[in-house]
């Protein structure tokens, strides 16, 4: 196989990236309706713990059984430039590795690596305030981070909800007295671009990704259940705020953006869900937004700037922490947008590899996380039918997609009951339909596999 740079990504017309995947698949969006009576969610994959991955008893596979599965669709040309791999987590043996050490561009896989930053440095328990502070008739709404911000009735986020505006200016008017006053907003939180290095110009136009900002309601989409993003918004956010604020009774006389005094007095606050439930909600749609929150904040946990750069800094210097190889490895965002990363599959091979023994507890939320084949997520169409059928339900994995680029990397169970990891990620790839085909039957050939002779 060729091992020249791919291509830059590239944003085609018509609403769809050149190479004609649309817009929903590359923002993370589920292209099916979610399972009914007549569709229904296809049996559970296996439910990942130590006991059942370094204490399984199923028959271990050969590198030699597993190759064979997999010849036939690995020498399929619409793979482009490929790396593969696939280790039994149990003993850490390799079954197979292609080009493992070759660094490509990852896509939206990289999000894994934003998982795994995001759990070890901010910790799973960790929730994201948004807040509004108070000096005079001032007051002023700071954002956390938190873009599961909605706008009303987002439930209990500790319960599988989000935080609302709504409830936040409720808090508010409760915690002011009956007077005119002047709203701030403030998104200071993080610095630097609002889009990442080498994005496709439209990105954010497009629904793609909203701006980065620390302060954004609904995801920053135009409305709700848009796609478009709007420019601002951190404006929007303090702009809703101010409507909900209003409805309250509060009379809000202007909006600005603005800092608080340092001698201002917290009045209301609401908390996001819990880091691991972010996490998980990022991997499961590929939520970009959230990947590129989760590492700015990483970056500015650690001191090196809540911005792209310091984000991307922070996130590698977290995977060297926890032992990952890191070879070739270049990070330029969090959501995996930028055609500049660079990820072998070494590196998620490594990591998956960890979870599924959970020798670090505090990454579990990756597994958790993962979509699953035919059910959840940005696999929720897929393998549902034809020869990537028998997948469904097994295989639970991170999808990646760029012009050029298709990437698949995650978990499964095969026919002995043997829980697998596999990475494989194609550049170069000049239909992305059917290198999308070929690497969910590589997927379903590992789940069909009983490999062990």
């Amino acid at each position: 196989m060729g091992t020249r740079a791919p291509s830059k990504p590239r944003f085609g017309s018509g609403g769809t990236w050149a190479g004609g995947l649309s817009l929903a698949l590359l923002a993370g969006l589920p292209l099916a309706a979610p399972a009914t009576a007549a569709n229904p969610i296809p049996p559970a994959g296996p439910v990942l713990s130590a006991t059942a991955v370094a204490g399984s008893k199923a028959p271990a596979p050969t590198p030699a059984g597993v190759q064979k599965a997999t010849a036939r669709v690995l020498s399929n040309n619409a793979l482009g430039s490929y790396s593969a791999l696939v280790v039994d987590p149990a003993t850490d043996s390799v079954l197979l590795e292609i080009n493992p050490n070759i660094a490509r561009i990852p896509a939206s896989t990289i999000k894994l690596l934003t998982a795994a930053a995001a759990l070890e440095v901010l910790g799973p328990k960790v929730r994201l305030a948004t807040k509004v502070v108070r000096e005079g008739n001032t007051i002023t709404l700071i954002g956390g981070g938190d873009t599961s911000l909605v706008r009303a009735r987002g439930g209990d986020p500790l319960a599988g909800g989000s935080a609302s505006l709504k409830a936040l200016a409720d808090l508010t008017s409760a915690a002011l007295p009956d007077q005119p006053v002047q709203l701030q907003y403030d998104d200071s939180l993080f610095t630097g671009p609002t889009a990442g290095p080498n994005w496709p110009k439209r990105a954010t136009r497009f629904g793609i990704a909203a701006p980065v900002s620390a302060l954004m309601v609904g995801e920053g989409r135009v409305r709700p259940g848009a796609l478009l993003r709007v420019s601002d918004p951190a404006k929007q956010a303090a702009q809703v705020f101010a409507g909900y604020l209003t409805k309250a009774g509060v009379e809000v006389t202007k909006t600005t953006v603005g800092k608080a005094a340092a001698s201002a007095t917290e009045i209301a606050r609401v908390e996001s869900p819990p880091i691991s439930e972010l996490v998980e909600r990022m991997l499961t749609d590929s939520n970009n937004d959230m990947g590129e929150s989760l590492a700015h904040l990483v970056g500015g946990a650690t001191g090196d700037g809540a911005s792209f750069a310091g984000g991307a800094k922070a996130v590698t210097a977290s995977l060297k922490k926890l032992r990952l190889p890191t070879a070739g490895l270049v990070i330029a965002d969090g959501s995996g947008l930028s055609g500049s990363d660079r990820v072998s599959v070494g590196t998620y091979g490594a990591l998956l590899a960890e979870v599924a023994r959970n020798t670090t507890p505090e990454l579990s939320a990756i597994g958790s996380g993962l979509p699953v084949a035919g059910a959840t997520g940005t696999l929720a169409d897929r393998f549902l039918t034809g020869p990537t059928s028998r997948g469904a339900g097994y295989v639970h994995a991170k999808t990646g997609t760029l012009t050029g680029v298709i990437g698949l990397t995650g978990t499964v169970k095969d026919a002995d009951g043997r829980v697998l990891v596999f990475a494989i990620i194609a550049n170069n790839v000049k239909n992305l339909i059917a290198a999308r085909q070929s690497v969910d039957v590589f997927a379903t050939k590992l789940a069909k596999c009983g490999c062990a002779g």
